[in-house]
């Protein structure tokens, strides 16, 4: 009787102990699973940063080179150009109102439509300006002139070159062509040839490349 009721109380401690194994297996695998997710790691991109390139601007002066010019007899008038303008040398008791005073070298000029004035007692001549003297802007129909490598602007007998924002009075460049000159030059005739003085300046008659007659700075055909 008591090895009976060992046997039984050793059935009931196994079934027991594998019942609680069983439910220890079910809950374990009823628990969820953990993932390990691994953070990706961000590529970092370096941009290198671009290279500057310089540019470099190369200039290149233009230099005009004279071209001989052939005499010709000119059938145009010399003044052609400057025929509604006073003669150069001309004395006037009046002068437009709106003539720009501009005084320089003690002289107290006037300058209106590209002609200058000086005071000859309570009168005014018409004249050469000193060089040296600046405008600051060329009058309406002035002649651009390209002698070596100077830019020059030609007017009514006047020669200006640009100085900053103004308009400086030029000597006559050797070479210069024109197409016309203020009434009161001279007509003077060397050895047969023609020339045309104003203000000591000495004047060729020749053509262009186009045909057109033009009037040629040179140097004093006299002396």
């Amino acid at each position: 009787m008591k090895n009976i009721s060992v046997t039984m109380l050793i059935l009931l401690f196994m079934l027991i102990t594998t019942n609680a194994e069983a439910q220890t297996r079910n809950k374990n695998s009823k628990r969820p699973s953990k993932t390990v997710q691994k953070k990706a790691v961000e590529k970092k991109t370096v941009r290198k940063a671009p290279t500057a390139r310089r540019t470099v601007k190369h200039t290149h002066k233009v230099v005009h080179k004279p071209v001989k010019r052939v005499r010709v007899t000119r059938t145009r008038v010399v003044h052609y150009h400057y025929r509604h303008l006073p003669k150069r040398g001309a004395v006037v008791t009046t002068i437009n109102t709106k003539a720009l005073a501009i005084r320089f070298g003690g002289i107290g000029y006037r300058f209106h439509s590209g002609v200058w004035y000086k005071p000859l007692g309570k009168k005014w001549i018409v004249t050469r300006p000193s060089c040296g003297i600046r405008v600051r802007t060329l009058p309406v129909g002035h002649r651009r002139i390209l002698v070596g490598a100077t830019v020059y602007y030609y007017y009514y007998g006047s020669y200006y070159t640009q100085k900053n924002q103004e308009y400086e009075v030029a000597a006559a460049p050797n070479g210069a062509e024109i197409g016309s000159l203020p009434e009161g030059y001279n007509v003077v005739n060397v050895n047969g040839a023609v020339y045309y003085e104003l203000d000591d300046i000495y004047y060729m008659p020749s053509l262009d490349q186009e045909g057109e007659e033009i009037l040629v700075v040179v140097e004093n055909p006299i002396s």
